[in-house]
């Protein structure tokens, strides 16, 4: 896929420059949740219509597989590292404090994480983009 993550789904609601679009969810998906989930199996997320896309049409939505090992690398390497820095810290007070240290370390940086997610998202980088309409609604005949 040439270090993209694409995905086809179907445009259920406009709101200024903003469309709604449901998708199947896919196993490249996994535990993501950057999204809004709808069971196991569909989800919703708001893009930019940068193409001018009706409700009905089918379009494609892609992400850059670098933003997803970066936002992997955020909200699980630094937590762990705070946690075995926490652990390391405490390991020289005591077994307690290793534990007490270690995971208020890794609370602390997921709290920082949380903090800081809404300039993540103005940045543009993490969001998914809309690549092409696949098929306009007065095209689609029913759902695949």
């Amino acid at each position: 896929m040439d270090g993209e993550l694409r995905t086809i789904g179907t445009v259920t609601e406009l709101n200024g420059d903003t469309a709604t679009i449901v998708f199947k969810r896919s196993k490249a998906c996994g535990d993501c949740h950057a999204c809004i989930s709808f069971g196991s199996d569909q989800a919703q997320t708001e893009l930019k219509n940068t193409l001018g896309a009706k409700v009905g049409d089918r379009v494609s939505v892609e992400l850059h597989s670098g933003s997803v090992m970066k936002a992997s690398l955020i909200m699980y390497g630094i937590p762990i590292v705070a946690l075995l820095a926490g652990a390391i810290a405490g390991s020289f007070i005591s077994n307690l404090f290793t534990a007490i240290l270690g995971i208020s370390a890794a609370a602390l940086a997921l709290l920082a994480i949380r903090l800081f997610e809404p300039r993540l998202k103005k940045r543009g980088e993490f969001n998914p983009v809309m690549i092409e309409i696949v098929g306009h609604a007065e095209e689609s005949g029913g759902e695949e």
